[in-house]
């Protein structure tokens, strides 16, 4: 089947490993349901003989049949049901195995992921796009199979019966693949766009939530009002032509299905009433089951028809998240050691060219400017060297990051300041004093356990003095800083920074500013320009 090649790679090369889409699995679901039908055919034909028995011959079945019919009907009831609870453990196997494949990666991109796109989207990754693919592995492509091999013995059995119902049948049955393909091109583009639009709204919403404040204080909520509903009502269109897309080829489906087994009974009809001759002779026994057999040709075809829509909910999957949710590459989830002990010597070179640079070195104890026209790659260099890019080199050792924007989460000061590790009330407090904030812990209602939610706003310097105390917690022996000054007046600049310097003694620090520092603070210069770093000697910092 061609259609998986549509979707990533490693989606289907993957296919294996626990947790992934077993290819195994996928055929045995395959060879159920084929199964299945197969045995609905064999009853339909006993079925068939008893009423001839009944209505032609007037007489009692034989106990065989009931035998046979009861046997067929209750294996198939039992072939259904063991392959919906397959599917169901295979969509729970696969599902867990692409979110954890997704969890590891956040771990290891991080701050790196959150620069690339908003947080909406990858909540819509999560909730959205990696069940499309779950769903698309063992909804639409089973279905694709059995869509095949179902239409293609029942037709096998239909021209030994009768070539002459099995002729028109092999005529008629390509249509409706035809449209579907004709349909599903147009479904797909338009699912694209749905999913872009939602994207959109979501992270609209999702920015405006953000910035009350700021809307409150410019009085803007009438415009952008606006702006939210001119989005929700592009979304509300692109809906309505996916939906109409679906209920046009739902309906053609069932249009070409309904003439063609129409046909078929008249011809059956009239046959047994000696208005024609075509092929063989026609009895109640072979014409019931060919009435009854037909159905399933299209029947399998109209279930594909309507898992149709979650291949392009897949591409769509595809073009957004594939590459998030690819395997992470060998070691970039291993634990690093505790201390940077032995001098580095490097050449960086990030994945599909983003950064490279020449030789680096990088002594335990440098401090380390790295400097730079904004956009040139600084931010990229400091997020390769702590692992959260793909690339050829990361750094040995703990790391510990500060940009400008520190991330504080809805919670106590204590639960921030621990963040996944847990640390004595003496120790938190320490940290607060070296950075300076005990005076502020001390006019805390509920000190340490105050929901930073509760207490009046903090101002930016007290942000990344929090974000600096986790620091100090993390005992991280290279500090990455990327510009955390920058959004700070001047005074807050140069007292925050002395604060940085006076406590980072002892580490291995690289600093990104491009607000002035002082130049003995560093004894080695790199410097960034169009993606490319090179270490340089007796610069100051610009």
């Amino acid at each position: 089947m061609k259609e998986s090649q549509s979707l990533p790679r490693w989606f289907n090369a993957t296919v294996t490993k626990q947790g992934v889409a077993s290819r195994s699995t996928l055929f045995l679901l395959v060879a159920i349901k084929t199964t299945r039908l197969l045995c609905l055919i064999a009853g339909y034909w006993l079925f068939a003989a008893m009423m001839h028995d009944w209505v032609v011959l007037a007489q009692q079945p034989d106990m065989s049949d009931w035998l046979g019919l009861t046997a067929a009907l209750l294996l198939a009831w039992l072939l259904q049901g063991d392959a919906y609870r397959r599917t169901l453990q295979a969509k729970t196997d696969l599902l867990s195995g692409l979110e954890k494949r997704f969890a590891e990666r956040l771990v290891a991109e991080q701050t790196s992921l959150v620069s690339i796109h908003s947080a909406y989207f990858w909540q819509s990754v999560w909730t959205r796009h990696i069940s499309a693919l779950v769903h698309w592995r063992y909804d639409y492509q089973v279905q694709q199979y059995v869509a095949v091999l179902t239409p293609f013995f029942a037709l096998l059995f239909i021209l030994v019966v009768n070539p002459v119902v099995g002729g028109s049948l092999l005529i008629t049955l390509p249509l409706i693949p035809l449209f579907m393909i004709l349909v599903g091109k147009g479904a797909a583009a338009l699912q694209r766009k749905h999913f872009v639009a939602l994207t959109r709204l979501g992270s609209l919403f999702v920015d405006r939530l953000t910035a009350l404040g700021l809307l409150a204080s410019f009085r803007t909520h009438q415009i952008e009002q606006k702006i939210l509903k001119q989005a929700s009502d592009d979304l509300n269109e692109r809906t309505m032509k996916v939906v109409g897309v679906a209920f046009l080829s739902n309906t053609v489906l069932d249009f070409f299905s309904t003439i063609a087994v129409a046909l078929i009974a008249v011809f059956i009809g009239f046959s047994l009433l000696g208005e024609f001759s075509l092929g063989p002779e026609l009895t109640l026994h072979s014409g019931l089951w060919l009435l009854l057999t037909a159905p399933l040709l299209f029947s399998e075809l109209k279930a594909l028809g309507q898992f149709y829509h979650q291949k392009a909910e897949a591409e769509a999957a595809r073009d957004a998240a594939g590459d998030w949710l690819a395997p992470l590459e060998a070691g970039q989830l291993d634990e690093p050691a505790n201390e940077l002990t032995e001098p580095q010597q490097f050449s960086l070179q990030l994945a599909n060219n983003l950064l490279a640079s020449q030789s680096l070195t990088l002594l335990p104890g440098d401090w380390v400017a790295v400097t730079g026209p904004s956009g040139s790659g600084k931010t990229l260099l400091l997020e390769a060297l702590a692992g959260q890019r793909t690339g050829n080199y990361r750094l040995p050792c703990r790391v510990a990051m500060l940009t400008q924007h520190p991330v504080l989460l809805p919670a106590t000061l204590r639960e921030n300041l621990n963040y996944q590790r847990t640390f004595t009330t003496a120790r938190l407090e320490q940290a607060l004093s070296e950075v300076e904030l005990k005076a502020w812990l001390d006019s805390l209602p509920a000190g340490l356990d105050t929901p930073l939610a509760e207490v009046p706003a903090i101002s930016g310097g007290q942000a990344q003095r929090l974000a600096l105390a986790r620091l100090l917690l993390s005992d991280a022996p290279v500090w990455l800083l990327d510009e955390p000054t920058a959004h700070l007046p001047e005074a807050q600049h140069h007292s925050l920074s002395q604060l940085i310097y006076s406590l980072g003694q002892g580490r291995t620090v690289l600093w990104v500013s491009h607000k002035a520092l002082p130049d003995d603070w560093f004894n080695r210069t790199w410097q960034v320009e169009n993606r490319r770093v090179q270490q340089m000697a007796g610069e100051a910092v610009s």
